[in-house]
């Protein structure tokens, strides 16, 4: 039994697809299947029930579940052995969500390597609750998202605050604005008691419930009794703000987004209004580990000082 035949266990256990798990290992399926049936022969058990999707056997879960702490002792190992050593060198795996790692990794990464060259890096994208999950079973090194008060075996470090924010284009802002609202011409207030008539009148460009911003809009939607017209729903953020620069709704939003996403002229055309409760933090999240590869700690070091909003 072998560390590559104990990943490639792991990989096929979580994929339940021996094509899947081939092409994301990066060897013919003949391999995998050669590892995990030489696996098979060592353990006096079958590991997998070989139906579509595949499925673990009894034996295989117990299998699983050592072989995932196998697998973190050994990488812990090597990363020790690699730091004694001072070698400034490995895959370092990060999960956050497709927004975040659109504006967040290109230049923390590129300038982190400028100064350790040697680090590769793994990114992986899922939603808040997935990554917290793949992040207490080994899957990622360090997720970047936002997270409970506590996650047990899980170490939290504040990075960056973010603000929910509702954007809309001022042009069509316009168009619902009446006699019973404001005035043509007069600003809206930034951080309302409740949402102007024109705002609720307005249709509405609608994110995922699994993000947090589509979270925060439908709880919004509740607490103000409203039914709103939703004219688009996506999981994409960006393909949603470039929608609401175009005028067809107005939409819950990282205020830090938007103004990643529109230049200045843009932003010019839009309004912005704040709400309460809309400020959540964004963590580096990390497992508790008798050691913690230094390059892990240099790169969120790294990114707290090239913070993308006010430091905590």
């Amino acid at each position: 039994m072998n560390f590559l035949s104990m990943d490639y266990f792991i990989t096929l256990a979580r994929e339940r697809n021996f094509t899947r798990a081939a092409e994301k290992l990066h060897i013919t399926q003949q391999t995998l299947s050669a590892h995990i049936s030489n696996l098979e022969k060592e353990t006096g058990a079958p590991l997998f029930l070989r139906h579509v999707p595949l499925e673990l056997t009894y034996a295989g879960r117990i299998f699983y579940r050592y072989a995932q702490e196998f697998q973190r002792t050994a990488r812990s190992l090597k990363r020790e052995l690699d730091d004694i050593a001072t070698k400034e060198a490995g895959e370092l795996r990060i999960g956050t969500s497709p927004v975040r790692e659109n504006y967040l990794l290109p230049e923390l990464i590129t300038g982190f390597r400028k100064q350790h060259p040697l680090v590769s890096f793994h990114l992986i994208e899922a939603a808040n609750q997935q990554l917290h999950e793949k992040l207490r079973n080994g899957e990622i090194d360090l997720a970047i998202a936002n997270f409970p008060k506590r996650l047990p075996g899980i170490e939290l470090i504040p990075y960056y605050e973010e603000e929910v924010i509702i954007l809309v284009a001022s042009k069509l802002l316009r168009k619902y604005q009446n006699e019973n609202t404001t005035e043509k011409g007069e600003r809206l207030p930034m951080i309302p008691q409740e949402l102007p008539e024109a705002i609720r009148a307005c249709p509405f460009l609608l994110n995922s419930k699994k993000n947090i911003a589509g979270q925060i809009a439908r709880h919004v939607f509740e607490e103000n009794y409203m039914q709103p017209t939703i004219s688009i729903e996506s999981d994409n953020m960006v393909t949603l703000i470039n929608l609401c620069f175009s005028g067809n709704g107005a939409m819950f939003c990282p205020e830090n987004l938007a103004r990643n996403v529109l230049n200045a002229a843009q932003l010019r055309e839009m309004t912005m209004i704040r709400f309460p409760q809309s400020r959540y933090t964004i963590s580096f999240g990390c497992r508790k580990e008798p050691h913690r590869w230094s390059m892990l700690d240099a790169f969120i070091s790294f990114s707290r000082s090239h913070s993308p909003a006010a430091q905590l």
